[in-house]
């Protein structure tokens, strides 16, 4: 038996098509889609050919290759830079430098299915806002040439100008792929906000109406960024922005939102209608009409208060409980008639027995989550008074969103837009006030700080003085840092905090894949094909690194980038072996990179007491013998590169 080889591989386009066979597996047959089958399965829901055409929907030049874009295999990896983030063996929070496309194609196979929430605030296409310009070809090189990885030309990120044409059409080709991908990402009953403003949010919502499914459209919420006019505005004053809330549907509710919305926590404000004028033993109370605007005879009757007074219910509404009900109602002392006994009946409801929480408006007034001037001056504060970042999000905002995202405490938080990273700031500010273990992972591209940008300067003199690159990347990683050390000087003998709290994060930069793309070229001579096959002798590009390699096993194995990594050193002493563990992969991965494995490491591992009948172990091809392969192939799950 020959081991598996272990390469990079994408399966975008092959994952969704299992997921239409497992609803419609009829209309699959080896492998291929039947479309007859497929076609009567739809039945009644399927567009009329005559009218296909003209059907409904949002289109753009460019909407194809978008969603190409999507599927096309990713051709960087993701590699470790130890000593950028903050207590890096004992944290699973994540931040990622690096392209978004690129990013969240990598993280499919480890994160898909899994990720709670993502909150994300993109460009917001005014025309001065920085996009990310595809290279539908080669998106990996195009950044690498963007962040002066490649050569010396790096191209800078451009604005989107009105003046350029196609100018909603550009915005719309970033969005869409990224869309596409982040979907996968969501769980079953995950949720996703997207900020926006006036610019694009008519696009955004029939766009992720066409990504999430209209039926899985939750709310357009508003937000009150300013608290004072602008009276040298054109017309309006413009005092808000809009977040696009969408829920992932369940699998198991084919025809309802799995997401479950959480409670806010009730204010002083929402009890402060609640009293005891009756000194009710089950505590303070409020009262509520007891008419209603329909209803049928038996609802309309009379009713005489204590104090004599006759009522019927106002002309054209009906009493919302029955005769019987009322008299039951009466008799638990749930029926108020004002003090003197002769008001209008009211039904009385209990602080005790009203939910816990409060359902959200789809209005967020300033005075509850903030605005853009409180965000400016909470970021100043962490940044020694240096205004570095234009125009952040308020920590309240994204922390209200993870509040009602989920009932739970823990689960993983994604924002792949991160900018100035509010939503990691939020996560940890969560975490502190409940005592869960939430995991935020972050992305950002290092966009170049521009010194010709009024805006960058206070960020590009921070960025000197700390002797970091200019970009925004290196803010975002600094606020937690500053974050993570205020927080960790106030819980020093302060016993009621979690011990077990996750302050830290590890920092992972988008760079080439270690495997050699394999690009066929026509041999004109048998010397040119000797030379073509002895550059793919090895699959791995030269000059890589073992740690930086592993990253890059772990993610093409489906673990996640906390996976917890041990060296083996007592067991396999003569060998570099590591042990890869995480809770939510049902097998452990057992890595060797070493250039020989030696025959003491073999007899170990063909113990057979190490490693389960599901574990995995990978090595290269070339440190095996072939008497080695065939043992260990035989006796565990073995792939090589």
């Amino acid at each position: 038996m020959t081991p598996e080889k272990l390469r990079p591989s994408f399966t975008f386009t092959e994952d969704r098509l299992r997921q239409l066979q497992q609803v419609v597996p009829e209309a699959f047959a080896d492998g291929k889609i039947n479309w007859e089958v497929l076609r009567e399965a739809l039945g009644n829901y399927l567009e009329d050919e005559e009218a296909c055409e003209e059907h409904f929907g949002l289109f753009w030049p460019g909407k194809r290759q978008a969603r190409r874009l999507a599927a096309l295999p990713p051709k960087g990896t993701l590699v470790p830079a130890p000593g950028e983030g903050v207590n890096e063996d004992q944290t699973h929070h994540i931040f990622i430098e690096g392209e978004n496309l690129e990013v969240l194609k990598l993280l499919q196979k480890s994160y898909a299915g899994r990720v709670k929430m993502i909150y994300i605030d993109p460009p917001y296409n005014t025309g001065k806002d920085f996009i990310y310009p595809d290279d539908y070809g080669e998106p990996l090189e195009a950044y690498l040439k963007r962040t002066g990885q490649m050569d010396e030309e790096g191209r800078r990120l451009t604005t989107n100008t009105k003046a350029s044409g196609r100018f909603h059409s550009n915005w719309l080709n970033m969005m869409y792929p990224r869309l596409l991908l982040a979907r996968q990402l969501l769980r079953e009953d995950g949720v996703i906000f997207v900020s926006i403003d006036d610019n694009e949010v008519h696009n955004l919502r029939q766009l992720m109406n066409e990504v999430f499914g209209e039926e899985n459209f939750v709310a357009t919420i508003i937000w009150q960024k300013k608290f004072a006019r602008q009276n040298d505005a054109t017309y309006f004053s413009t005092m808000h922005d809009y977040i696009l809330c969408f829920a992932r549907i369940s699998a198991e509710t084919s025809k309802s939102l799995g997401w479950e919305l959480n409670l806010l926590p009730r204010t002083e404000d929402a009890n402060a209608g609640y009293s005891n004028p009756d000194n009710d033993p089950r505590g303070p109370w409020t009262s509520v009409v007891l008419s209603s605007k329909s209803g049928s005879d038996n609802l309309i009757y009379k009713i005489v208060t204590p104090g004599g007074r006759e009522c019927w219910p106002p002309e054209g509404r009906y009493w919302s409980v029955t005769k019987e009900k009322f008299d039951e109602l009466v008799a638990d002392n749930r029926i108020w008639f004002g003090k003197n006994g002769k008001g209008i009946p009211r039904l009385k409801t209990f602080l005790s027995e009203v939910q816990s929480g409060l359902r959200p408006n789809t209005i967020w007034f300033h005075s509850e989550v903030s605005h853009n001037q409180g965000a400016r001056q909470d970021l100043k504060r962490i940044f020694d008074g240096k205004a570095v970042f234009d125009n952040p999000k308020p920590v309240a905002l994204v922390k209200q969103m993870v509040e009602i995202a989920s009932g739970d405490t823990d689960g993983i938080f994604l924002d792949f837009f991160a900018g100035s990273c509010p939503l990691a700031h939020a996560v940890l500010q969560k975490n502190r006030e409940d005592g869960g273990n939430r995991q935020f992972i972050v992305v950002q591209i290092p966009e170049p700080l521009d010194p010709k940008r009024k805006e960058h300067k206070a960020a590009i003199e921070f960025c000197d003085q700390m002797g970091k690159p200019r970009n925004i990347a290196e803010i975002g990683k600094e606020r937690i840092r500053r974050v993570i050390a205020k927080m960790q000087a106030e819980r020093e003998g302060q016993l009621e905090i979690n011990p077990d709290e996750d302050l830290g994060f590890k920092v992972f930069k988008l760079q080439r894949s270690h495997f050699k793309e394999w690009q066929p070229v026509e041999p004109t001579t048998p010397q040119a094909l000797d030379n073509l096959f002895s550059q793919h002798a090895s699959p791995l590009v030269e000059g890589w690194e073992p740690q930086a390699l592993l990253t890059e096993i772990l993610l093409l194995e489906g673990f996640p980038l906390d996976s917890a990594i041990v060296s083996l050193d007592e067991t396999f002493p003569a060998n570099t072996v590591w042990r890869v563990h995480h809770p939510d992969v049902g097998h452990e991965l057992f890595v060797c990179l070493d250039e020989t494995l030696v025959e003491e490491t073999v007899e170990r591992l063909k113990a057979g007491d190490l490693l389960r009948d599901e574990d995995i172990f990978i090595c290269l091809d070339a440190a095996l013998t072939d008497e080695a392969k065939v043992v260990l192939d035989d006796r565990l799950r073995l792939k090589v590169i």
